[in-house]
């Protein structure tokens, strides 16, 4: 299981918790995840998260469609992916019918016809296959409607985007859920209840795998092919009751405000869990002004079903019902550091905290030993176990960089270009990096010429030292000019998945 953080859209004003965020890419979790209803858009908190952030990967939670044609969604995630280095994940939804016709002034129609093409054309332009030509029940591509021009022409995205950029989809209808698994290729449910993950849950999953096309291995779509991710509020502290209490008011909100009478998908939810009687006692309260009388009401089983509550102790026994569904990437709702250090530790054990895990890097200083000695303060600095020699740093970086390509042959054909890298100062030296001509070579230039390269990249051994290990924010490095480079600025971007 990975682990995402789920920041949600804005209240009255905009803010992000930066900090919290940058803990959570520290602490190596997955994916950072952002949402927009009617006041705040989903993708500019991203695009401002992913400058300040180095690997996690930067999702919508949800985009929704009917606020966007499909081909402008296509060229955000196109965007928003190669600045960020390839982090992008794309998750679409709908919406429900208030926002939809109430806010975007739009027809609210059929779900599962209108996600089917969406979905269909954004792929097609991501492909870059052919020019994108389209007729649906809801888009024409070009448009040929009794108002058109007839100058509209079938184009082909001047941006070369990742064809495989993951598209995710907001679903908890039955039938919505049915159409996640066949066409997307991750699954974005809220209020989720894993002990109900079989009962309510899995036929649906399954019966969309049944209708997907086979992957390029020959065999049926399942489980490995689909990221199953849902949102729980991790509320930690010593009285669950009061931690209890911290979810009520958002979980009233859905199930009692999220819609109209009888057009309820959250109420709709509670209801196959089994919890019906309830569901229509909050939805009259909370439709009535009665807000509080109705998070009041919801039970303790109902909160525990779809959130993490209490002492560590608890969460960590209740994470175990998590961690039995087959859940791939648990987003966790929180504006609690403590929270996102708690999960990381349940969830990724010994790897928490370890950014650079992969690689297994060393610290890039000395760590000093923590004392409360005076003496002892003056005494010879200790180095952290992972401390490196200075002469290694460079060396380590690059030799490990070699492994990822060789482990990887496909970055060589998502990158096609090469770089060269002049480091400064101690140990330093120049390293040509390889990625047009497979498999990908990374070699120590030792005197004469460099080769050309696509990209040179220019900095002291330091600083490269801290951009390789998560330590210096890359579009910070560029701008504040300790790292310099010549060529292709987009190319330079594309060195996230080196590291």
């Amino acid at each position: 299981m990975r682990l995402g953080l789920y920041i949600g859209y804005s209240g009255a004003q905009m803010a992000l918790p930066m900090e919290m965020i940058q803990q959570a890419d520290r602490l190596g979790y997955h994916s950072v995840w952002t949402a927009e209803a009617y006041g705040s858009d989903a993708v500019t908190p991203l695009t401002w998260i992913g400058a300040q952030t180095q690997r996690i990967h930067l999702g919508t939670a949800i985009l929704q469609m009917p606020a966007r044609t499909p081909a402008m969604t296509a060229m955000t995630a196109m965007t928003l992916d190669q600045l960020s280095g390839g982090r992008l994940l794309l998750g679409l939804g709908l919406s429900g019918p208030q926002v939809v016709e109430g806010w975007h002034g739009q027809p609210y129609g059929k779900p599962l016809v209108r996600t089917r093409e969406y979905v269909q054309i954004v792929r097609a332009i991501l492909a870059r296959a052919a020019p994108v030509s389209f007729e649906g029940d809801y888009y024409q591509v070009p448009y040929r409607g009794a108002d058109a021009t007839g100058l509209g022409k079938p184009l082909k995205s001047i941006l070369h985007g990742r064809a495989d950029i993951p598209i995710y989809l907001a679903a908890i209808g039955p039938r919505n859920v049915e159409l996640a698994a066949e066409v997307a290729d991750g699954w974005l449910p809220i209020h989720f209840a894993p002990e109900f993950y079989r009962e309510v849950f899995a036929g649906a999953i399954e019966a969309g795998f049944a209708k997907a096309p086979a992957g390029t291995d020959g065999k049926p779509k399942s489980y490995d092919r689909f990221d199953i991710a849902p949102s729980v509020a991790v509320v930690p502290g010593d009285d669950v009751n009061a931690c209890r209490d911290m979810v009520r008011p958002v979980l009233a909100l859905y199930v009692g405000g999220m819609g109209a009478k009888g057009k309820n998908f959250y109420h709709d939810l509670v209801t196959r869990y089994g919890f019906g009687e309830v569901a229509d006692q909050v939805q009259a309260l909370y439709l009535a002004g009665r807000k509080q009388e109705a998070a009041a009401l919801l039970p303790d089983a109902l909160v525990d079903a779809v959130a993490l509550c209490g002492p560590p102790a608890r969460i960590a026994e209740r994470l175990e019902i998590w961690k039995a569904a087959p859940i791939t990437t648990l987003m966790v709702m929180t504006h609690d550091p403590a929270a996102v250090e708690l999960m990381a530790q349940l969830v990724l054990g010994a790897d928490a905290g370890h950014p650079d895990r992969s690689y297994s890097l060393p610290a890039a200083e000395p760590v000093l030993a923590p004392t409360d000695s005076p003496a002892q303060k003056d005494s010879a600095p200790v180095t952290s176990q992972n401390a490196a020699a200075p002469e290694a740093r460079s060396a380590t970086i690059f030799r490990h960089m070699a492994e990822k390509i060789a482990g990887d042959p496909s970055m060589v054909s998502r990158t096609n270009a090469t770089y060269l890298f002049n480091i400064t100062g101690e140990p330093g030296g120049v390293w040509f990096v390889d990625l047009k001509n497979a498999p990908g070579a990374v070699t120590e230039v030792n005197g004469g010429d460099a080769p050309a390269a696509d990209c040179t990249i220019s900095a002291a051994d330091a600083d490269f030292f801290a951009l390789a290990t998560g330590k210096l924010n890359a579009m910070a490095a560029f701008a504040q000019g300790k790292v310099k480079m010549q060529g292709n600025m987009m190319l330079a971007m594309k060195l996230q998945t080196l590291f």
